[in-house]
């Protein structure tokens, strides 16, 4: 339900500015083993899920139906935006700022909104809810990439 969603991303926008601030610059900024994304450049990439899904959000309620479910080139929006080397403020609230966004937009939709199509590149459809709930599911996935072993309650 929409409902459980809009508070695990209420839980998560009270729980992760603390636990991320408290990460040092250094840590935030160190690639992960294998040279993955840093902690910083995740939390970055939440921030483009975010400009990206809350488009998607909006565009699928005045749009014809199904709305294409286009992708977006996650490394080439990481190199534009540069949270390698980004202040971890700036994109901690730029984090926060789009997730208060796109809970406004989610928390007013109504029922048969919810049911709005979308058309994957697969050919099959999906739902605006499932679309939402898959949202916070992927955050919550690099959230743990962030958080290892750390016990944030809305994870």
């Amino acid at each position: 339900m929409v409902q459980t969603t809009i508070l695990g991303l209420q839980s998560l926008l009270k729980e992760v500015p603390a636990a991320f601030i408290s990460i040092s610059p250094e840590e935030a900024a160190t690639p992960r083993p294998g040279g993955k994304w840093s902690k910083l450049q995740l939390l970055g990439h939440l921030c483009d899920s975010a400009i990206n899904n809350m488009s998607r959000f909006i565009k699928v309620q005045y749009e014809p139906q199904p709305l294409r479910l286009a992708l977006y080139d996650q490394n080439e929006w990481m190199a534009a935006q540069q949270y390698g080397s980004a202040a971890q403020e700036e994109v901690l609230a730029l984090w926060v700022s789009l997730n208060q966004a796109v809970l406004r937009v989610i928390s007013s939709l109504t029922r048969d909104q919810l049911q709005l199509v979308f058309l994957q590149e697969s050919g099959e459809t999906v739902t605006l809810q499932w679309l939402i709930e898959d949202y916070l599911e992927h955050m919550k996935h690099h959230l743990g990439q962030i958080f290892p072993g750390e016990s944030l309650q809305s994870l």
